[in-house]
């Protein structure tokens, strides 16, 4: 069994590379939460893998053995790149062509789908054969899928995705070599990577070069012109620079470089400066637009000009924050920024076009996420600043689907507030004003501060829309004084720029847009309610601060519900053909493929396969057992990754420990289940009592846990993290084992199918968590994952009884490596 052991372990990690890392590439290649959608949608293939080990006849089986699913993966894996890059998919083209572009998706789904499928079959197969090892086999797929976890990250900034595919190919025909009893299969394992080493070389940019499928931000176009200075997949977000001539896509005289993130679906600039703050100061009416991006970039600076101010920039990106406030005397700036690679252009190949301002003497830049860098120091500022700051990579922020905006949470807005000075201003320009003031009004209530109306100053385009407002919130009232210099800085005319003006003036409340309620710390439900979109309060609990829409309708601006001429219209740029709205696209075709699979795994096994047409005791419960399963882990891992990111800070760290101590543990909870549940013992119920107790305990414990440590190096807040997780997942890797250990005296294809109803519900959990985590919330949605876990061991107790009932059938013989699990290729 060791060389299959390997194979399994080979193969998972190969697995969990490729889907991890498909997903990155179409947060690049397409939009994120498409990116979900797709990937959400392929991994049904892994499910679909049981059922062809259901359907298939003896003979295809024979033919189509491990070794040969494990070739053809490698093989599927392999074509990935070029594939893509063949298939003319775009998103933009829909509403032009949506006939040919709905064949060109499916067959991008196909493409998608093969490698899964062919994995599911390995899987599956392994697990059927030699099931009374399941165990050993489990901790081998569970460990190899946490080493791919691990490894993802420290590779793809160093090979980039298309090197990574090709070297997890290799990878998975490695898998096939050790899967074989064959010398002369194996000899052929090397034939075939030699033609994969060699291909890169024969193919070109077709293979060396993955093409963007919409031209996000003109990206794409530019690209096509030559434009490109420079590109790298930084683990958080890939980054290209491009250049942008004096004339073209709204560069001012001189030019600039555009900071693309994610193939355009973020963006910032370099612009090109020479260190003189003193001159850009005096000539600015005529330099503003080709320094800064908008206005709203300066007006906390100017509001604190000359004073010595102490800066905190989160998200410093191109640098136009930073210029900002050195350039209205800023004594002391700290600039923090997620994506390290972007630190190290500013700092190292642009640093001088855009005036060595990272070198500055007042200024420390620190590649950090900012509520964690916030909460590591002690320090008071008189501008916190944030300019349209979130990801656009699944990856880090957990799930495409989701989006979360921790930057704006009732929980953030508390944080900055008890960092800035007494005279202090929050400086944020986003889109969404009054949800943004909504939010940050119940942390103003809880802190136990009066008269919030009077602290809240909001600039924005004048007579059209503005999807960054710009919103100052003042921790001492605003004077007159202080509002009639805003509103004269708004006012001077610069060229580009339409006029703006004051939509929340703190002292005219009459001539504002918002209602009295929006300011008061808790919106009326009788306002929730009749409001035409979500406009409540988002916390840490329920950050789906862009979850806006609520209905399939055009929207238009009301005053009373606080819905605004910006957020209307961004509402409705989401409806295609005035019906389809695309930003509930991926959920909508998400949910409609989970029922599509649901029927096809449970109607045509029943229909067709034996295993389905015979009548065997625990059927349905053991079905109902292995979705409940796949459910409740997949919604558990991924409710992890948004609760721990809070106490770990920075994303691609949480992500990275929470998937990767998950899956550690649960390898150990299998290879341990026979000692904590015994073989075929009644204390079996000790799997399940110990994710009910140490989940509970999670659910209960991680508020204070995470108050203590908050302050506490990265290190120490990730070590108390695993230290959380790892008794929940060590038993939570223990009931599958168990449940497949059930199924032996079953009729053949029983595991097939117990492996099918667990991938099918692992794909609809993790659908159903973003669902519910927007609708009740991440604490919610724990519990009721712990419920189902509760009631897969109802389903457990049920199957044993049924099984001893039936007089306890022989235990499985175990398989002797490479004759029965693998037979010889």
């Amino acid at each position: 069994m060791r060389r299959v052991s390997a194979g399994l372990f080979l193969l998972a990690c190969t697995t969990l590379v490729v889907e991890v890392l498909l997903t990155r590439i179409f947060d690049v290649l397409l939009w994120p939460n498409l990116s979900f959608m797709i990937i959400s949608c392929a991994l049904f293939g892994l499910a679909l893998g049981g059922l062809f080990e259901m359907l298939a006849s003896e003979r295809i089986a024979a033919a189509f053995d491990v070794p040969q699913a494990a070739l053809f993966f490698a093989i599927s894996v392999w074509a990935l790149p070029p594939l893509l890059n063949a298939i003319p998919f775009s998103i933009d083209a829909i509403g032009r062509r949506p006939a040919s572009q709905l064949i060109w998706f499916l067959l991008l789904y196909l493409v998608l789908l093969a490698p899964f499928i062919l994995a599911g079959i390995c899987i599956c197969r392994l697990f059927a054969r030699a099931s009374s090892q399941i165990q050993r086999l489990y901790f081998w797929d569970l460990s190899g899928a946490a080493v791919g976890t691990a490894v993802l990250i420290p590779l793809l900034p160093r090979l980039g995705p298309e090197r990574l595919l090709l070297a997890a190919a290799l990878t998975a025909l490695l898998a096939s070599a050790m899967f074989a009893a064959s010398a002369r299969w194996r000899a052929g394992m090397a034939g075939v990577a030699a033609l994969f080493l060699v291909s890169p070389f024969v193919l070109g940019d077709r293979y060396r070069t993955l093409a963007l499928h919409d031209d996000k931000r003109g990206v794409d176009q530019a690209m096509d012109l030559g434009r490109l200075e420079f590109s790298k997949w930084d683990p958080v977000s890939q980054i290209s620079v491009l250049d942008q001539p004096g004339g073209t896509s709204g560069a001012r005289a001189g030019g600039r470089k555009y900071i693309a993130y994610d193939g355009g679906s973020l963006s910032s600039h370099f612009f090109p400066f020479d260190g003189d703050y003193a001159a850009l100061r005096r000539d600015l009416p005529r330099r503003l637009t080709s320094q800064f991006w908008q206005r709203g970039v300066l007006a906390s600076h100017y509001a604190c000009r000359d004073r010595g101010a102490r800066v905190l920039v989160i998200g410093s990106a191109g640098g136009q924050e930073v210029k900002a406030a050195l350039m209205y005397g800023a004594a002391d700036v700290d600039a923090v920024e997620m994506v390290g690679t972007v630190v190290s252009l500013s700092t190292g190949p642009y640093a001088d076009y855009i005036g060595r301002l990272y070198e500055h003497p007042a200024v420390h830049v620190r590649v950090a996420e900012g509520r964690s860098f916030l909460r590591a120091t002690d320090k008071t500022y008189d501008i916190i600043q944030i300019f349209s700051n979130y990801t656009s990579s699944s990856m880090v922020s957990g799930s495409g689907a989701l989006a979360p905006a921790y930057l704006l949470t009732e929980e953030a807005f508390l944080e900055y507030f008890t960092h800035l000075g007494p005279n202090g201003i929050l400086h944020i320009n986003h889109h969404t004003y009054p949800r943004m003031i909504a939010t940050a009004s119940a942390a103003w209530r809880s802190l136990g501060r009066p008269d919030f109306r009077a602290h809240v100053a909001i600039f924005e385009k004048r007579n059209e829309p503005d999807r960054l407002p710009t919103m100052l919130i003042k921790m001492s009232p605003w004077t007159p004084a202080e509002i009639a210099d805003l509103i004269q800085f708004y006012s001077f005319r610069a060229d580009g720029e339409p006029p703006y003006a004051i939509a929340e003036n703190p002292l005219d409340p009459a001539r504002s847009f918002l209602p009295d309620a929006f300011y008061a710390g808790q919106l009326p439900e009788a306002l929730l309610e009749q409001a035409p979109y979500n406009v409540g309060v988002i916390t840490d609990d329920r950050p789906a601060f862009s979850f806006l829409r609520r209905s399939v309708t055009e929207l238009s601006p009301d005053r009373s519900s606080g819905l605004n001429l910006s957020t209307a219209l961004q509402i409705n740029s989401q409806l295609r053909r005035g019906w389809l709205p695309m930003d509930w696209l991926h959920l909508i075709v998400a949910g409609c493929a989970s029922v599509f699979y649901g029927v096809l795994f449970v109607l045509v096994p029943m229909l067709v396969s034996r295993v389905g047409r015979e009548r065997w005791t625990g059927k349905a419960p053991a079905l109902m057992y292995f979705a409940m399963l796949g459910f409740a882990f997949i919604a558990v891992e991924l409710l992890f990754i948004q609760v721990f990111m809070k106490l770990i800070g920075y994303p691609l760290y949480a992500v990275a420990t929470v998937i990767t101590v998950m899956l550690i543990a649960a390898a150990l909870g299998s290879m341990s289940s026979p000692a904590v549940a015994g073989k075929e013992s009644p204390r079996w119920y000790l799997a399940f009592a110990g994710i009910l107790f140490s989940g509970v305990a999670i659910w209960m414990a991680y508020a204070p846990v995470s108050e203590y440590f908050m302050a506490s190096p990265t290190a120490v807040r990730t070590a108390a993290a695993a230290a959380m997780i790892f008794p929940v997942a060590f038993f939570m890797g223990m009931p599958f084992p168990l449940g497949i250990l059930e199924l032996r005296s079953k009729p053949a294809g029983a595991v097939a199918w117990a492996w099918s109803m667990n991938g099918l519900f692992t794909t609809i959990g993790s659908v159903a968590s973003v669902l519910l985590s927007v609708w009740i919330g991440f604490r919610m949605t724990m519990l009721l994952a712990l419920a189902v876990y509760a009631v897969a061991a109802l389903m457990f107790g049920v199957l044993r009884r049924g099984n001893a009932s039936e007089g306890a059938a022989a235990p499985g013989v175990p398989l002797a490596e490479s004759e029965t699990a693998c037979p010889a290729a």
